[in-house]
Order: structure tokens, then sequence, then C-alpha cells
């Protein structure tokens, strides 16, 4: 197995770059005797030469190349690496996994993200979409350190935090051809059960799943989260619940039309974030501290549901 050593390779490389012994010792400030040394444990290494001599110049070897190439990228590896050991080891965060309720838009998670690139740059971050109870369940298992969108209803045991973030309207919709469309309201149960509803499929891995808006007996399409579910709406497949926020374009275009149902919510639904109590405080944690922040702050101005 091929032993190789970063400097030899970061060597190898400046001398590539300057295709001379002596103006690469210039560039590391080295004796050429060090350089050639170095180069000629490299070789060693290989089993093969990496240069030849081509006039006053040392020009690459068709290996040379290909190793020049790898180089590159090993040392690369390794600077990020460094860089990032040095992160951890002066109390930067390693990862940070989001749970987000599909009924945030995915553009005000990017956007959220995007505002302070610098804080988390060296900090993994895992992001998933979650449905009803899948964001409590990611946070109550420990695949979360945070949740963004979850309701008080049905909360797992355990110490959280939580903080509103804004409140959700619920419409009922479909599409204008649908034969709902043309019935008096308020649209009785008994009316709506059978046309078939789409609906988004609880994401909860543990905790026990719950459904939303649908009527016992109802044939039903479904699908993985609210923004797939609003496409199978919009193409006609069924009906359902949707969030006004995600659905105000097609509103205003026409494309859905909203009715009054007995079986809708009849107030706005509260939403938070969510964090187990102790994780903020725990040592090494400055960057979920600094998101859950920045999270309230953008709360008071309606952001995530505009």
């Amino acid at each position: 197995m091929i032993n190789l050593n970063l400097t030899h390779l970061r060597t190898f490389v400046t001398i590539a770059d300057s295709k001379s012994l002596n103006q690469a010792a210039r560039k590391l400030n080295r004796t050429a005797s060090t350089l050639s040394y170095q180069l000629a444990e490299l070789e060693k290494e290989l089993g093969q030469k990496l240069f030849e001599r081509v006039g006053r110049h040392l020009e690459l070897t068709p290996f040379g190349a290909i190793v020049r190439e790898e180089a590159e990228i090993l040392i690369g590896v390794a600077q990020a690496g460094c860089e990032r050991l040095t992160f951890l080891s002066q109390g930067g965060e390693h990862r940070i996994r989001l749970a987000v309720s599909d009924l945030i838009a995915p553009d005000r998670i990017v956007d959220l993200l995007a505002a302070s690139p610098e804080r988390h740059r060296l900090t993994e971050i895992i992001w998933s979409t979650e449905v009803l109870m899948g964001a409590w369940d990611a946070l109550a298992s420990k695949r979360a350190d945070l949740a963004i969108g979850v309701t008080t209803q049905a909360s797992p045991p355990g110490e959280y935090r939580l903080h509103p973030i804004g409140t959700v309207e619920f419409l009922f919709v479909m599409s204008p051809d649908h034969p709902l469309a043309r019935e008096p309201e308020p649209l009785t149960p008994n009316l709506v059960r059978p046309y078939r509803a789409v609906a988004a499929m609880d994401s909860s891995r543990g905790l026990p799943a719950r459904s939303f808006g649908i009527l016992p007996g109802q044939l039903l399409l479904r699908v993985p989260n609210q923004h797939v579910k609003r496409l199978a709406i919009l193409a006609g497949l069924g009906i359902g619940h949707l969030p006004r926020h995600l659905i105000q374009a097609d509103l205003a275009q026409g494309l859905l039309v909203t009715r009054q149902a007995t079986h809708s919510p009849k107030e706005p639904t509260e939403l938070y974030t969510a964090f187990r109590a102790e994780d903020p405080h725990e040592p090494g944690r400055p960057v979920l501290s600094a998101l859950i922040h920045e999270i309230i702050d953008r709360s008071r101005t309606h952001f995530w549901f505009a």
C-alpha cells in the first residue's frame, strides 16, 4: 500500500507549477536539495518518475500529470479537514439537524440559512422535510436538534422549549372544474365523502401517526407532503385542505377555488419552533443557539407564512 506524505505532495505540485527546483525552493523558502530529496522519496513510493528534463525545465511525465491531478485533490481535502478540525477544537459545532414541517415553504429555510452563511460554514447541516407528527418524532427520537413548524397538539413527552412562529389558515380547495366547486356552501361530509381526497402521509416513525381533514370512508390519494398534495389537487386528482400561504398565487390565478366545508378547521393553526430544553446550553452549540434566535426574530415579521 502506498504511503503518501502530504508535504512531499505539496512540494511536487510546487515543482510542477514552477518547472524548476530552484524556483520551487524559493517559493517554499527551502533548499533545492531538500526538495530534490522529497521528490525522490515520492517517486520511490510511487515507483515511477514524475518529471523529465526538457532543456532547462522540468516537465511532467504522463504519469506525473495524473499524480498532479490526484495530489491537488488530496491536498484540498487535507486542508479542508484541518480547517474543520481546528474549528471543532475551538468549540465549533459538528452538525445541526433540522426537521422542517412541510407547511414551511422551502425557500424560507433557504433564506434563513443564506442570511449568515459564514456562521455555519464549517458545520454540517442536515435538513429533512417532515409531515404532521414527523417533526415532533424527529426531535423526540433525537434525529433532529430543531423542529420548525410543529403544533402543540399531541406533543411527545419530554422537556422542550417552544416559540411561536406564526399561524396557518387551512382552506378546503379543489380545481375549478371539480363537481364540488358548483355545490352550495357549506359543503357537508355526506356531500364531500364520495370524492377522492389528497392526503399527505405522516412521516413519524415512532409516534402515533395522524391525519388531517379526511372523512371516514373517503377514498384517498396518499402523497409525501403538502407540496406534492398541491400539485395533485391542481391536476384535478382530488380535493383537500392546503395552507393559504402555499396557494395564494394559485387562488389569484383561478387555478384553485376554495369552498367552505363543515369539516374544515374553524380557526388558524398556531405553529412553533421546538428544541430540547438542554440543547442550546450544551457546550459547543453556538450555531444552534444563533439559529434559534434568528428564527424567533424572523417570526416577528410574519416571515414564515407571508
